[in-house]
């Protein structure tokens, strides 16, 4: 006679966790409710060392990280169509809050965005002053999917600067002479287009031999003349190649020799990240 076995233990252990997991405390998680206040986190992306971000004269004018009263604009689209954007301010407590009304809430299958400064117009022609230097520096978070109220714009998701930076220094034995400006022009210069374009350069600190100012990204090397005047009206050129290139940081070394702008060595090149100053002096032969 044949004898039929059944095995009921897999079956019984089935019932067994089927029943454990009925009794658990732990609860299903919820879906976020459509309209649920965002909760924002930001940072600036390839920010440098501790004692330069203490550097409060320096984030005057540049930023490695955001500060009290900084606005960023956060915008909500859905397949390339926006839907809603607010502005919104860090507090002393470095918390985003809507910088008027009650900000976004959270929508399924959208991407958030964020941008600094708000309002920004463009590459401001004369950036002698920190806060037109500042209007021109652009960044910009990529698009973040988000499953829920939280949008962190950190680690890859950072704001990161759209366009480059061109820094001039003097290097020498001798004290630098009073400039009055420092011009550099150059082909799209501030917008990208094929024309002949200036910009006025901040000079952060007067009693240091550096000059920066934002430009314009291009795909293309291109010729920047370098223009210096000095209080008694004399007038200095000389002309660097530089490739300008998005979220990157130009700096060139110059030296006066027999009264001419003499470009020296090969140009710093290097992600934009706000570095400490160096200090030169200019060398009249």
């Amino acid at each position: 006679m044949n004898k039929l076995t059944l095995n009921i233990l897999p079956y019984m252990a089935s019932c067994f966790l089927l029943l454990v997991s009925g009794c658990s405390d732990e609860q299903p998680v919820l879906t976020v409710a459509e309209g649920t206040p965002l909760t924002i986190t930001a940072e600036i992306g390839a920010s440098d060392s501790p004692a330069s971000r203490a550097d409060v004269s320096l984030d005057d004018y540049d930023r490695n990280v955001f500060k009290v009263n900084d606005q960023i604009n956060v915008t909500c689209s859905r397949s390339g169509s926006l839907l809603a954007s607010s502005g919104y301010t860090l507090g002393a407590a470095n918390t985003w809050a809507p910088s008027s009304g009650d900000g976004l809430g959270f929508l399924p299958a959208v991407v958030y965005r964020a941008s600094f400064p708000i309002g920004y117009d463009g590459i401001q022609a004369n950036q002698e002053k920190p806060a037109d230097f500042l209007k021109s520096n652009y960044l910009r978070t990529p698009e973040v999917p988000v499953s829920g109220a939280e949008v962190n714009f950190t680690g890859s998701n950072a704001f990161m600067h759209e366009n480059a930076k061109l820094t001039l220094k003097f290097t020498g034995a001798n004290a630098l002479p009073a400039f009055s400006r420092m011009t550099v022009q150059a082909t799209g210069l501030r917008t990208g287009d094929n024309v002949t374009q200036s910009i006025n350069m901040l000079r952060p600190v007067p009693s240091e031999y550096i000059w920066c100012a934002v430009i314009n990204p291009r795909a293309t090397n291109t010729a920047i003349t370098i223009t210096v005047t000095d209080i008694y009206g004399i007038t200095y050129k000389a002309t660097v190649q530089c490739a300008m290139a998005k979220g990157t940081s130009y700096t060139y070394t110059l030296k006066l020799q027999n009264n001419i702008l003499v470009p020296v060595g090969q140009a710093e090149i290097k992600d934009w990240t706000v570095s400490g100053r160096h200090n030169g002096d200019f060398d009249p032969v």
